[in-house]
């Protein structure tokens, strides 16, 4: 396969017609065969990948240019609070600050070192973000569909329950935690804030709540927002699913696909292998 063969299966899996900005194929190759696939990438998994005599590298987090501008895949949230009710304008007024915390956090990082590196030991190399996460995004939404039922008396321990369904979060040595709320509550409508680069601070869970949205889940939440959202007393309940763990739920998808049509995979670099 060709990197670009790889990149397209990404994009017909995660029903997306083009790259978006915050994946690549940051040095191309003709002849894949074998993969060192990780979560995320520094210069030491390309000397593994050398050392496993592998053709490419395929990382998961932003490298190269994707994770310099990557920031604007952010905007997909706008799409994802508009499905929750969201008015859009509100949704867009809510992402402003967090987005640009994530620009100004991006724009000093040294984003060609790993790139580099694979040039001179001349690795195929890329990156696929969004496309894993938003399969991450699909089949927890899926999953998690009855509990959207308006009749539905769900709890947040009823939702955590569905999600330790998934083999890669039974597997995880990490748990999905309340961050507000608390387990006992009615869980209400559900929303899966994932599949846009990062999550979108304390002012978009706000706006879900404001929304009607009884419980948000994200990967990962900073401390700070929310130390804010406990201080507002916001309304409703946060389940952070973990890191690691809902991203390898669509790292996995993906790579599965990829052994079916035939190329040699190696996980490593924090990929949960069930």
């Amino acid at each position: 396969m060709t990197s670009e063969d790889i990149m397209e299966v990404a994009l017909d899996l995660a029903q997306l017609s083009e790259i978006p900005r915050d994946s690549g194929i940051h040095v191309r190759s003709d002849t894949v065969r074998t993969v060192l696939a990780t979560s995320a990438c520094d210069v030491s998994d390309l000397l593994l990948a050398r050392a496993f005599k592998c053709d490419a590298v395929l990382t998961h987090h932003p490298e190269g240019t994707a994770g310099l501008h990557g920031w604007q895949v952010m905007r997909n949230q706008i799409e994802q609070m508009v499905e929750c009710g969201v008015p859009i304008a509100r949704a867009e007024a809510a992402l402003q600050r967090r987005m640009q915390q994530v620009e100004m956090a991006n724009h000093p990082r040294n984003y060609l070192r790993v790139v580099q590196a694979a040039q001179l030991l001349k690795l195929g190399f890329l990156n696929i973000h969004v496309p894993c996460d938003l399969i991450t995004r699909r089949l927890i939404s899926e999953k998690l569909a009855p509990f959207n039922d308006t009749k539905s008396r769900a709890t947040v321990a009823d939702v955590i329950a569905a999600l330790q369904e998934f083999p890669e979060h039974r597997a995880a040595a990490t748990e999905p935690q309340v961050r507000l709320g608390a387990p006992d509550r009615l869980a209400g409508r559900v929303a899966v804030a994932m599949g846009g680069y990062t999550n979108g601070g304390v002012d978009v869970l706000r706006a879900y709540f404001d929304a009607g949205v009884g419980t948000v889940l994200m990967m990962h939440f900073p401390d700070a927002d929310l130390r804010e959202a406990r201080e507002q007393k916001l309304a409703g309940n946060l389940v952070v699913t973990g890191h690691m763990a809902s991203d390898s739920i669509g790292i996995n998808v993906f790579l599965d696909e990829l052994q079916r049509l035939g190329l040699t995979i190696t996980r490593a670099g924090g990929i949960v292998v069930p």
